[in-house]
């Protein structure tokens, strides 16, 4: 599918116009139509996917610049598959509004606080009762041919299925615009504001979706969809988080502090000082992660108990010549002692120099440099 060339199957030119693209799809929709011919139901298939994309000017430039796998992939926005085909194909309409509520982690720890989102649904024209316009004023849709839906395709292969169709919300007609209601301007819906409170819950999960029953759009059937919540996390500058843990960003100390006893003092997310320490003598090693039980996250649907909450250290060692000789020996009765190891007679001596990995082209055969690049990126 990603060889398909949707100016050709329409018969169009690249800088076709609108009204061009919409005038060979009506001709090659009737031609090609499975209800005419059923033989030509893939062909058919194609010139809809293609007028679906090139009749709306945001699906063109995405296509014209990307492709058929710009489409795919979303590419102007990073949207997910799923994502995608909701908003350009429409998905099922069954009424669910979704809305997103960030919250940071201050206000996911301490729970309690209570929010308001504001938010619009559709609902039924109170002034044609939802039908656009009189029964008189109603014509076949040109997009579907009165049918209701169109096919929609899968990216992989072309595996299709039906939706409804976005011409006339699969009523099968559209009004005369002569016609329509001038509240709705023929849709059959109104905009509606409403607002939903939620009260955060301590140690509530991000991504966490939120049901609200009959709280969405109303459907022709009068019916109303539901409402979905989602939780959002926001990044935090100190702390990250993983289920009911929380990681604080490494920590740099000094060769006295690894060695001698280190004492750190942090805000927690509940506003309360917490200092960690450890005693003289304990070495904090460089990469060491440190544990201190409880003090994570509240865990959801137990705020009483608590995740842990963990700590790496770096530790900066100190410049060349940073002590004299004399203070080189007395560092040198409290560290463990040097191995000796006698130089064989005759060895050569060589001088050692610091070395910074380069980065590597791709096509480079320097296997040593592609060796040390390796050994870089294991222990950075």
């Amino acid at each position: 599918m990603d060889n398909l060339n949707l100016y050709h199957i329409l018969g169009v030119a690249k800088n076709a116009t609108a009204d061009d693209i919409k005038k060979n799809y009506r001709k090659l929709a009737k031609e090609f139509h499975p209800d005419k011919n059923p033989n030509t139901a893939d062909k058919f298939k194609e010139i809809s996917f293609a007028y679906e994309v090139l009749s709306d000017p945001a699906k063109r430039r995405i296509y014209d610049r990307y492709g058929i796998r710009g489409l795919q992939e979303g590419a102007e926005n990073g949207m997910g598959t799923s994502e995608f085909f909701t908003q350009w194909f429409g998905g099922i309409n069954d009424g669910k509004v979704l809305i997103k509520l960030e919250l940071t982690l201050e206000e996911i720890y301490t729970g309690g606080s209570k929010k308001r989102l504001q938010y619009k649904r559709q609902k039924l024209c109170d002034k044609c009762n939802g039908e656009g316009g009189p029964p008189q004023g109603r014509e076949t849709c040109e997009t579907c041919e009165g049918v209701g839906h169109r096919p929609a395709f899968t990216f992989m292969g072309m595996a299709s299925f039906d939706v409804p169709c976005s011409s006339c919300d699969g009523r099968g007609f559209t009004i005369k615009e002569s016609m329509r209601c001038k509240k709705c301007t023929g849709s059959g819906f109104m905009e509606e504001q409403m607002h939903r409170d939620i009260v955060v819950e301590r140690g509530v999960p991000h991504m966490l979706k939120l049901p609200f029953a009959h709280e969405g759009h109303q459907l022709r059937n009068g019916e109303y969809g539901d409402l979905f919540v989602v939780i959002v996390q926001v990044e935090h500058p100190f702390f990250r988080r993983r289920h009911a843990n929380l990681y604080m960003g490494d920590i740099e100390i000094n060769l006295t502090e690894a060695l001698c006893g280190y004492t750190y003092c942090f805000k927690h997310l509940n506003g309360r000082q917490v200092c960690m320490t450890t005693k003289p003598g304990e070495v904090l090693r460089h990469n060491n992660i440190k544990m201190m039980k409880g003090i994570g996250m509240p865990v959801f649907s137990k705020p009483e108990d608590h995740g842990d909450l963990f700590v790496q250290f770096k530790v900066k060692f100190p410049p060349d010549g940073f002590a004299t000789p004399e203070q080189l020996a007395t560092l040198e009765t409290v560290l463990p002692p040097r191995v000796k190891i006698p130089a064989p007679a005759g060895a050569q001596h060589v001088e050692m120099t610091d070395y910074t990995p380069q980065p590597r082209l791709p096509d480079t055969d320097d296997e040593d440099e592609a060796h040390f690049n390796g050994v870089q990126c294991q222990t950075t």
